[in-house]
């Protein structure tokens, strides 16, 4: 698959176009998600309106990038047919993480406040680190056709996967584990947790496309003995 990404940067049309619509929306989704996150590191005041003006920009490109795919299509329907179903594939994913990223700017407008230093919020940083490395990874591996890049962001979705889980599942069954959070806080330990992992598999999917054939763009390689999605 990456072999059909990797030519369309040497044609000028419509699908290329299309490619570095991909590529700028997915460098939008990142700047939205660390500014949606931000709070986790060091709370301060989010600007709602600025998040939801930069998902608006990542809702607009996904339209772009549908019309000049299709565009593409109506001219040169035996053409590069694949790589039109990778675009508009990831897209969907793509919008999903801004949706996710704005759900984070709820969750932090609903609390209002940071988390107490705990061992909980030292593993959702450490998620929140793992997941920036994430995007910059995807970006590459998308960008360039880079195969590597694509099966380390694979590799990452696992752990943040089963990172996420625990702390959702110890929450639920080891009251001690909440390290004296109020509910509240739980509540948002448990969200943001929720949330970290669906934007990992979003990435994983993205990064996927590059990874695998059209038909297993999601799943893991055929070559994994071990993957949770």
């Amino acid at each position: 698959m990456f072999k059909k990404l990797f030519e369309l940067w040497h044609k000028e049309d419509l699908l290329h176009q299309a490619l570095k619509d991909a590529v700028k929306m997915l460098e939008l989704a990142k700047a939205l998600y660390e500014k949606a996150v931000s709070p986790l590191e060091h709370f301060h005041p989010i600007n709602p309106q600025q998040i939801y003006d930069m998902d608006q920009q990542i809702n607009t490109y996904e339209v772009q990038i549908r019309r000049k795919v299709l565009e593409h299509l109506s001219i040169s329907p035996q053409q590069d047919t694949t790589a039109a179903l990778v675009l508009t594939t990831i897209t969907v994913d793509i919008e999903r993480i801004g949706d996710y990223a704005k759900n984070f700017t709820e969750l932090w407008e609903l609390y209002g406040s940071s988390l107490d230093e705990t061992s909980i919020l030292a593993r959702l940083k450490n998620i929140h680190s793992n997941i920036t490395k994430m995007f910059d990874d995807t970006i590459s591996s998308f960008g360039q056709a880079d195969v590597e890049a694509g099966r380390r962001v694979m590799e990452s979705h696992i752990i943040n996967s089963k990172d996420c889980e625990e702390i959702i599942a110890a929450l639920i069954r080891t009251p001690a584990a909440a390290e004296n959070y109020a509910p509240n806080q739980e509540v948002m330990v448990a969200l943001a947790a929720r949330y970290f992992k669906r934007i990992s598999a979003h990435l994983k999917n993205i990064a996927s496309s590059v990874v695998n054939p059209f038909d297993r763009i999601g799943y893991k390689p055929e070559s994994y003995k071990e993957y949770s999605g």
